[in-house]
């Protein structure tokens, strides 16, 4: 099972190289998809882990020890772009709609139009680079068993933004894709610690 999960964590990370990067460039479409294979290989390697650690012998071998950590340290920092970007989207969206209702209650629906692409018209730049890193950061804190590290994650990144963090819906996208940037690289240190602790 071990090698099930290496396989599923590899083509996670190299996906998510494929893409990452790309993210800003495409369609909201082709990200949401991205996400949407990307959260599945995420429950995959979750379910795959969790039944691994439930039936482990208690201790991986060296090769997984060191493999497991990377991969998914890899894993998270890449293919969290895409997600956080779909729920950025996701929340405009809603966001949108609301107003639309508000603003019109008898003629909200099939009003809605296009909405803003929170990846081409944020006011936040650097937003992808900062969330490659900050998913390592988080990954790799929660591995050596740091959580006060996420603190110190959190403070440096609303410190290197408190400018721009002005407007309200800088502060919103800010503090959205912040969290599920965090929770991706969680969900990825967990299966690492699984994988790990299960052998």
């Amino acid at each position: 099972m071990d090698i099930a999960i290496l396989i599923l964590m590899t083509v996670s990370a190299l996906a998510g190289a494929a893409s990452c990067f790309r993210v800003p460039a495409v369609s909201v479409r082709s990200r949401q998809y991205w996400a949407a294979t990307f959260v599945a290989l995420l429950a995959a390697a979750g379910v795959l882990a969790a039944v691994n650690d439930a039936v482990g012998n208690g201790s991986a071998s060296p090769v997984v020890a060191v493999l497991v950590p990377v991969l998914a340290t890899a894993a998270a920092a890449l293919t969290g772009s895409p997600v956080t970007a779909a729920i950025l989207e996701l929340s405009m969206r809603s966001d949108q709609r609301y107003r639309q209702a508000s603003a019109d209650r008898s003629d909200h629906a099939g009003r809605l139009g296009d909405i803003e692409d929170p990846e081409r018209t944020s006011s936040l730049h650097g937003g992808l680079w900062i969330g490659v890193l900050e998913r390592v950061g988080v990954v790799v804190t929660i591995l050596v068993g740091w959580p006060t590290g996420l603190t110190v994650l959190a403070a440096i990144k609303a410190l290197g933004r408190f400018t721009e963090l002005k407007r309200s819906d800088a502060v919103e996208r800010f503090i959205l894709g912040t969290f599920a940037s965090f929770l991706w690289a969680a969900a990825w240190a967990g299966v690492s610690i699984l994988l790990i602790r299960g052998g």
